[in-house]
């Protein structure tokens, strides 16, 4: 007799609020791996996006972006969804879990270093912040090193598989820059940003119209403040990107030279373990977690070593031996990733913990 379909709801507090974060990839790849053998419902605060596909089956309990409402989302709404659609599992990306609540809880932490902020958290956030922690302390923890191993990736099997390529993202076309470019995604911090753009500055005055670098603005902010930063000359070797959806990153991640990267790798994978999955190179600092992340698709420097970084820039234009070389390591590594293994271990956990 065939095992029952296994009814598992998926948090998407972070596919509305913090869209390009790795905590909305890593639950979008959930999804995407285990559509067709787990009954999976999305759940949402707001309306479905418009870049989601519509065969994605969620339940929408309108809550705007707040901490109060945030903590309201995870105390008392997807407990009542779970159990209106009966489901045995609430699956979390970010730290939030309800304190009470029948369902077996699973959090896989997907959350960068946190962005600098200098402000203090107030109350309904500090109040978040706390419950959260209580909620997760009963939830099943899964690390990446229990499915991946010491080495990051799975077992090689027969066919390799990437993620999104059945759609469950709709396909965009944003404007790319006219030349060869550099992608880089910024999480709002920004004495980090600003020595990027000194050394693209140095990058430039060698490279010239060779090469622009394209930058996913943390905000609209963010876009603006650069652009008072810059130069006039400066800024037209820079193309910025505001507020905009995952499919989109996505393509400008695939037609990208090289991704940049100069923070650490999230524990399930950023943007720069992504791009390798689309044969992507990247350049980056020889931070343990990036390095053992991408391997030998990325080319790295020591930390917050200027000229370094930005001969690693420049080698990777003006030497197409080496930008091929990477290339080929990056579409190697990415043909590690095994979709069927993936799902077949995460079900399994699932059904262990309800076991338990």
């Amino acid at each position: 007799m065939s095992q029952r379909k296994l009814h598992v709801l998926l948090d998407g507090w972070a596919l509305i609020y913090h869209s390009l974060s790795s905590s909305a990839f890593h639950l979008l790849e959930i999804y995407e791996a285990l559509r067709d053998e787990v009954d999976l419902t999305l759940a949402l605060p707001s309306e479905k996006p418009h870049w989601l596909a519509a065969q994605v089956k969620l339940v929408v309990r309108s809550r705007s972006y707040s901490a109060l409402n945030h903590l309201l989302w995870v105390q008392s709404d997807l407990p009542k969804i779970a159990n209106e659609i009966q489901s045995a599992v609430i699956h979390f990306t970010e730290a939030g879990a309800p304190l009470f609540a029948k369902q077996v809880l699973v959090y896989s932490p997907t959350n960068l270093a946190k962005t600098k902020e200098p402000r203090w958290m107030n109350f309904w956030e500090r109040v978040d912040d706390a419950l959260g922690l209580g909620g997760l302390s009963r939830a099943i923890q899964v690390e990446p090193r229990e499915f991946f191993g010491e080495s990051r990736t799975p077992a090689r099997q027969a066919d390799a598989d990437l993620p999104f390529q059945s759609g469950i993202l709709l396909e965009a076309s944003p404007l790319l820059p006219e030349t060869p470019y550099f992608l880089y995604q910024s999480f709002g911090d920004w004495e980090r940003l600003r020595f990027l753009l000194q050394v693209w500055a140095k990058t430039t005055a060698h490279l010239g119209d060779q090469a622009a670098l394209a930058i996913v603005c943390h905000s609209r902010a963010e876009e603006k403040r650069i652009k008072e930063h810059c130069s006039s000359e400066f800024y037209q070797t820079l193309k910025l990107y505001a507020e905009i959806s995952p499919p989109t990153l996505v393509s400008l991640l695939k037609n990208a030279t090289a991704f940049v990267q100069l923070e650490a790798e999230p524990p399930w994978g950023g943007t720069g373990q992504r791009a390798i999955r689309q044969g992507i190179p990247v350049i980056g600092f020889e931070l343990p977690s990036l390095g053992d992340a991408i391997g030998a698709a990325g080319y790295l420097v020591p930390p917050e070593d200027e000229r370094a970084l930005s001969a690693a820039l420049i080698t990777v234009v003006v030497e197409e031996d080496v930008l091929q070389a990477l290339r080929m390591q990056a579409i190697e590594q990415g043909r590690a990733w095994q979709r069927p293994a993936y799902r077949h271990w995460l079900t399994q956990l699932y059904r262990r913990a309800m076991a338990s």
